[in-house]
């Protein structure tokens, strides 16, 4: 291109900064939002996961995570992380996720029955932990839904053993016992400051809840005392709706919903239980696809005039395991469908087409999917001397002695302190760091996600990083991943290889020098010639501490920085050429003026 040319395109960007720059202000004073006024934080247009919208999800539609064992994680010292690595709460990560429900499952008594009351792990889940956890969830704009076992642990359709005080009840005293624990707990729950939304009675019942049913009687259909004991909580839900004023969901929790699921919705049908939901827990990898859930799901809400949701789901997006503890799943042979790549993408892609599916039922009958649950997000490995202490593993060396009231044998808990059978399933990664599957929540609304809190650890944001353009999608890479001086810096889609991951390095002056993996770190961005020009080409050298390798990382809004150049005393910054959307588009030093093409999301990269 000749220096004409060259001096064209660059008047007719700057004119059309200034134009553009003009038409911003009129809106902003239109609408309100100039310094001063309330505005939302935003990020990227581009869905952050990868996946698309999702028709028909409004509002109100529960995108939803179970964080039951986030209170022992963080007494485990657990730290978790926005997508770039900054600091923060769960909960606000979450919320800026998109996340809008929280699950959290209630345990009657989950220690042991002699001293030193040993406490059974998996998140030491009473009643207490429910009201701490709740009233976090409530204050960060969440409902919450509540999971009553109605056991001291572990409740599936291998085993629904009776809360240890329950141990000797008849049915009739169990019916009392657990419409009292649910009106109680619920109250509790309620006077404390926690909006509740949802109630669970029993945990994946499938024939069997509470001591009572298939697994103790051989009848599995409920009627041998488990539609009355479901029966019972639902009117617990009731009489608290009333006194409160409230209007609680009430809701029923089966797995296998291919195999049995319409057969358990005939069965509680028939016995006459009054509830509102029928809910499923639902694994692509070991329940099928996602039109089997979407059929089933239709299904029950048609015939039985029952709304439908998934309780529980989630993905793996690796088979490393990061404890010594092993996980639900290890290799490829846990997988009975394998239907997504065992990726963090894959594992967006999967997380997207369950809410999908739900969703889908509303084509059908309107406003009857109503959400999804994604299970403990993140359950993440910590260190085995938590186990025990803290209860941040699946379970303690104490668990046995409760089975062993109902059973000879020690078959489904354990006898030593375990670790996390989750941490290769979860949306953070080993070191708590948001991966992009999280942003799932708000990428199936078209929502823009707030992806840091731009407070890091000692205020460094040392560490490295995918850079990607605010405006584009698009990220920062080294052309055809060279490692020689001179390489040039361009936007491309994502390949998550070493071209694209930047390592940043605080210095003394508190500037950053930002070392390419294309070179293995030994060289650096370099604003070619030391010049201090508009259009400057940004490239990459070999290390040398000059200015032109320094760079200001300058907080925009939460998770929206723009990377100016110390060449030029911050006045420039990196810029997306001509506002490029396309790959290969060049990466330059210009005037910073604050548009999109001149913001940067930083993405933590390990």
């Amino acid at each position: 291109m000749s220096s004409p040319q060259l001096e064209m395109r660059w008047n007719m960007k700057t004119g059309l900064k200034k134009c553009i720059t003009a038409l911003t202000l009129a809106i902003l004073l239109t609408a309100g939002l100039m310094p001063g006024t309330k505005k939302t934080c935003s990020a990227a247009t581009a869905p952050i996961s990868g996946t698309s919208s999702v028709s028909g999800i409004t509002d109100d539609f529960a995108r939803g995570v179970d964080i039951s064992a986030l209170t022992a994680l963080e007494k485990s010292g657990t730290e978790f992380h926005y997508l770039d690595g900054s600091n923060g709460d769960m909960f606000d990560i979450l919320s800026g996720a998109g996340v809008n429900y929280v699950r959290i499952r209630i345990w009657n008594n989950p220690y042991d029955s002699s001293a030193p009351y040993k406490p059974y792990g998996a998140g030491n889940c009473d009643l207490y932990n429910a009201k701490i956890l709740g009233k976090r969830a409530t204050d960060a704009g969440m409902k919450v839904f509540i999971d009553f076992h109605y056991s001291d642990f572990w409740a599936d359709p291998e085993k629904q053993f009776a809360p240890k005080a329950w141990a000797d009840y008849s049915l009739a005293y169990k019916k009392d016992a657990v419409y009292n624990f649910t009106y109680d707990s619920l109250k509790e729950l309620l006077d404390y400051g926690v909006n509740i939304g949802m109630v669970q009675i029993g945990n994946e019942t499938n024939g069997s809840m509470c001591g009572v049913g298939g697994l103790y009687d051989g009848v599995w259909d409920l009627s041998s005392g488990v539609a009355a004991l479901m029966q019972q909580g639902c009117y617990a839900v009731n009489d608290i709706n009333a006194l409160y004023g409230k209007s609680m969901l009430k809701v029923l929790h089966f797995t296998d919903l291919v195999e049995r699921g319409e057969w358990y919705a005939e069965c509680v049908d028939t016995l006459g239980v009054d509830y509102d939901v029928f809910s499923t827990s639902y694994y692509p990898m070991w329940h099928g696809t996602a039109s089997d859930l979407t059929q089933k799901l239709t299904n029950i809400a048609r015939n039985y005039n029952k709304k439908v949701m998934v309780a529980e789901t989630a993905y793996p997006y690796t088979y490393e395991n990061f404890d010594s503890q092993n996980n639900n799943i290890g290799d490829a042979s846990g997988m009975v469908h394998a239907n997504y790549a065992v990726s963090v993408s894959g594992q967006a892609e999967a997380l997207h087409d369950v809410f999908a599916a739900v969703a889908k039922v509303n084509e059908t009958k309107a406003g009857y999917g109503i959400g999804a649950f994604y299970w403990e997000p993140g359950w993440i490995a910590t260190d085995s001397s938590t186990w025990g202490t803290c209860g941040s593993g699946w379970a303690t060396s104490v668990t046995g002695n409760y089975e062993k009231l109902y059973s000879g044998s020690v078959t489904y808990y354990s006898t030593v302190d375990g670790g996390s059978t989750w941490d290769n399933m979860t949306l953070f990664d080993k070191n708590g760091n948001a991966m992009k599957s999280l942003y799932v929540f708000n990428d199936i609304c078209g929502k823009s996600s707030i992806t840091s809190s731009g407070i890091f650890n000692d205020g460094s944001m040392d560490g490295t990083y995918y850079i990607k353009s605010a405006y584009s999608g698009l990220y920062l890479d080294v052309a055809d991943g060279s490692s020689a001086d001179n390489a040039n810096l361009q936007q491309n889609t994502y390949l998550g290889s070493s071209r694209q991951k930047f390592k940043l390095t605080k210095n003394d002056a508190s500037y950053y020098y930002i070392f390419t993996g294309a070179s293995g770190y030994s060289k650096a961005l370099d604003i070619a010639g030391k010049k201090t020009t508009d259009g400057t080409n940004v490239v990459q050298y070999s290390y040398n501490g000059g200015q032109n390798q320094m760079f200001e990382i300058a907080p925009v809004s939460p998770g929206i920085y723009a990377i100016k150049t110390r060449i030029t005393n911050s006045a420039s910054c990196l810029d997306v050429f001509d506002w490029s959307q396309e790959p290969g588009g060049n990466i330059v030093q210009w005037n910073y003026w604050g548009g999109d093409c001149q913001h940067w999301i930083l993405e933590a990269a390990y």
